[in-house]
């Protein structure tokens, strides 16, 4: 029985540091995870082939390193900032800038803030709102559009310029920063929380006017 003991003893000191290994390796995923960000394209629209920027990315600089103590944005600010670094990639890649929809920005804003005070992160929001609807609901001067769809990203201490990188580095958000088909911008800003410390939730609005 002694013996036995003893085993058991080894074996709690040998899995002892292991379990503690483990768990300081989650907290490093889960910090890289909220740190890095996230984004996610609106692929609701049935998008077709969409023709390719010649360059691989803008050339734009990035800001430093994200902390865990990231302060909040003055999101009017970053708004603004997103959509001339935006058109700054436009136009660096042969492409037309887009214009501003006040409509589109109303209904950024009205997500990106959503998503902040509720906590999720989606295209569609927990009533059921959808990118087109968001628009609708913003579009009381009747402005007709053609279709409405969306770039969003989330993440502790993202600025406009981490936003854009994360969108330009997937298929999904790209095809909308260079396509040719959407004419229009709008980009709304909020500061939330995420699983770890303070979030900026970002929501590029595309439209396309005839």
């Amino acid at each position: 029985m002694g013996l036995s003991s003893a085993h058991a003893r080894d074996a709690g000191l040998r899995a002892g540091p292991v379990r503690r290994l483990v768990l300081k390796w989650l907290v490093a995923l889960i910090l890289t995870l909220c740190w890095s960000g996230f984004a996610h394209a609106d692929d609701i629209s049935g998008w077709g082939p969409q023709q390719r920027a010649r360059s691989l990315g803008p050339s734009i600089s990035i800001q430093g390193a994200a902390t865990a103590l990231a302060k909040p944005l003055d999101v009017e600010q970053a708004a603004a900032e997103t959509i001339k670094i935006t058109n700054v990639f436009r136009r660096r890649n042969g492409l037309p800038a887009f214009e501003e929809d006040p409509v589109c920005q109303a209904a950024a804003f009205d997500h990106a803030r959503d998503m902040a005070s509720r906590g999720y992160f989606d295209h569609f929001g927990p009533g059921g709102s959808s990118p087109t609807s968001r628009y609708a609901a913003r579009n009381t001067a009747g402005q007709r559009v053609i279709r409405v769809t969306e770039n969003i990203a989330w993440g502790n201490g993202t600025t406009p310029e981490r936003a854009l990188r994360m969108w330009l580095g997937s298929s999904g958000h790209r095809k909308h920063l260079v396509g040719r088909e959407m004419n229009h911008i709008g980009v709304g800003v909020a500061n939330g929380s995420c699983l770890l410390g303070p979030c900026t939730y970002f929501v590029q609005c595309f439209s396309r006017w005839p």
